[in-house]
């Protein structure tokens, strides 16, 4: 059973989850911006590069129940949308190579912060893959979400100059 981070109305990760990683930022644009650019899923490889491919499969806008497929660190992954509070918050959840594989439950929250917005992000990950070497997972994961943010900052900031 998952458990949430918070209440029963907000879905969160997993934090009983062997491997937990929690990151956060400060970007200097418009949640606008940022939330534009974090869900335009099927763009994400213009600016996240080890993400081989990704597209959202369910037509519409993206809301609870929306499926995308993506690759990224070696795994093929499918994952369907929780939550969506545009310009506040995106919840996803998806295995990594089948339900054998790796659950990841992903977070992503924006907060206004002076002239910008603070961008929060945190993943819990699942499963026999990451039970056999939590560690390895726990490094992997910390260094991506890390990586993932800055880009983010990067891309944001740059789309709210030009």
């Amino acid at each position: 059973m998952m458990k949430n981070i918070t209440d029963a109305d907000e879905a969160g990760i997993d934090v009983s989850a062997p491997v937990v990683s929690r990151h956060s930022v400060t970007v200097t644009a418009s949640a606008d911006t940022v939330w534009r650019i974090l869900t335009d899923i099927d763009a994400w490889t213009t600016w996240l590069p080890e993400i081989l491919y990704a597209r959202v499969e369910t037509a519409g806008q993206l809301a609870p129940g929306s499926v995308f497929r993506w690759s990224a660190a070696g795994m093929d992954i499918e994952s369907t949308i929780v939550q969506v509070r545009p310009q506040e918050r995106l919840v996803w959840r998806g295995y990594g190579d089948g339900p054998d594989g790796v659950l990841g439950v992903h977070v992503w929250a924006l907060t206004p912060a002076g002239d910008g917005v603070e961008v929060s992000t945190e993943e819990s990950f699942a499963g026999p893959p990451v039970d056999a070497d939590p560690a390895l997972f726990q490094e992997g994961l910390d260094a991506t979400l890390a990586s993932w943010l800055e880009r983010l900052k990067r891309t944001a900031e740059a789309a709210t100059v030009s």
